[in-house]
């Protein structure tokens, strides 16, 4: 079975670049480009990694992966943002890594990997 993959960012070029990393993966992508709409499919959907941005304009990727592993689990959840502060990275619980961006393809989708395992 493929693994399926939530990808949260608010960012559409960002979203675009996840569906081309992913294109020929065979993961099941599904993407939402605000907090409230990544919310409303994990309530659908249950997935086994969650790709979120920092920040949304309605609500904070930390909470989404909060959300993501009372909902799921302890399952995979990658942070990716361009930029923390030392004070969010107390709050990174849920996340089981964080990727600074610009990121490397290859680094991410070994973090993607580790994550699903």
């Amino acid at each position: 079975m493929k693994a399926r993959i939530l990808v949260a960012d608010d960012d559409k070029s960002m979203l675009g670049l996840y569906d081309r990393i992913f294109a020929a993966t065979g993961y099941a992508i599904a993407k939402a480009e605000s907090f409230s709409e990544a919310v409303r499919l994990m309530e659908e959907t249950a997935f086994d990694l969650l790709i979120t941005d920092f920040s949304f304009p309605d609500g904070i990727g930390t909470d989404l992966a909060r959300l993501f592993s009372e909902r799921r689990g302890k399952r995979g959840c990658l942070l990716v943002t361009g930029s923390v502060s030392p004070s969010d990275k107390l709050r990174l619980d849920d996340v089981n890594r964080l990727i600074e961006k610009p990121f490397k393809v290859e680094e991410f989708m070994t973090a993607v990997s580790e994550a699903l395992a």
